[in-house]
C-alpha cells in the first residue's frame, strides 16, 4: 500500500515479513492503481538508523550512495517496476538487518514500510539444542511415542512377540528332555529283554546240545548209575 509522504507517520501501511538469519528475504510494496515506475527515482532506506539500503536513478541502479552493510547483498527488480511494483530481495540476511525498511518514490511523493524481523538459527542455537539433547538419557518424549501411539503399540506387539518366542522355545526344550528320557528307558528296557532272551536262548542250546549228547551216546546215561568200587 502507498500513501502520500506529506501525511503523518501514522498514516504509513507497515508490513511485518520474518527471514531466518543466513537465509533470503523479500520486501515488496504494490502501488494501487499501478503505475510504470522505471523512469522514477526509487530509494530505500531505513528508517531506524537512515541506512541507505538502494538506490535506483535514470533506470539503472546506483551502487555509490548504498551502505557498507548492504553492498552487494541487494537487488531491486526492474521488471517489477514496470508493473508498479518495488521488489527487493535482500540476500544472507544479518542479525543486524532486522528494522523498517522505507520504499520511497519521490516524484510521486508515496512511499511504503516494512518491518522486518530476523529469526537467529545460527550454530549457537545449534549448539545449544545438542547441549540440552547430550544432557538427557534418551530422545525427547515427544519423538519417543507418536501423536496417534504407534510406537507404544509396536513396542507392545513386540514385547508380546518376544515373550511367546521364548516360552516357545521352553516348552521344545522340556519336550525333547521328555522324549530324550523316554528313549533313554525304552533303550534301557529293551537292552534288558534283549539280555533276557539271549541267556533263554543259551540255556535252550545247552539242553539241547545235553539231549543231542544223550541220543548219540546210550552208555552216555548210564555212566552217571555206574557206582565206582574202591
Amino acid at each position: 500500500m502507498f500513501v502520500s509522504s506529506g501525511e503523518p507517520p501514522a498514516m504509513y501501511q507497515t508490513q511485518l515479513i520474518k527471514a531466518a538469519e543466513g537465509g533470503d528475504v523479500t520486501l515488496q510494496c504494490r502501488l494501487d492503481p499501478p503505475v510504470n515506475l522505471s523512469a522514477f527515482t526509487v530509494d530505500w532506506t531505513r528508517l531506524d538508523n537512515k541506512d541507505i539500503v538502494h538506490v535506483y536513478r535514470h533506470q539503472q541502479d546506483d551502487p555509490d550512495p548504498q551502505t557498507d552493510q548492504y553492498r552487494s547483498r541487494t537487488t531491486l527488480l526492474h521488471e517489477d517496476l514496470i508493473r508498479g511494483v518495488l521488489t527487493l530481495h535482500i540476500s544472507s540476511v544479518k542479525l543486524s538487518d532486522r528494522g523498517l525498511y522505507k520504499g520511497f518514490v519521490p516524484k510521486l511523493k508515496t512511499s511504503c514500510v516494512v518491518d522486518l524481523i530476523v529469526e537467529m538459527v545460527g550454530k549457537d542455537q545449534q549448539n545449544e539444542t545438542k547441549r540440552d539433547y547430550s544432557s538427557t538419557t534418551g530422545p525427547p518424549e515427544e519423538e519417543e511415542t507418536e501423536p496417534d501411539g504407534r510406537d507404544g503399540r509396536n513396542r507392545e506387539t513386540a514385547r508380546a512377540v518376544i515373550i511367546s518366542t521364548v516360552l516357545l522355545l521352553f516348552g521344545v526344550l522340556i519336550v525333547v528332555l521328555v522324549k530324550r528320557g523316554t528313549i533313554q528307558k525304552s533303550m534301557t528296557r529293551l537292552r534288558g529283554q534283549g539280555e533276557q532272551k539271549s541267556e533263554a536262548a543259551n540255556g535252550c542250546e545247552l539242553k539241547h546240545l545235553r539231549t543231542s549228547s544223550t541220543n548219540s551216546d546210550p552208555d552216555a546215561g548210564n555212566l552217571n548209575n555206574v557206582q565206582v568200587v574202591k
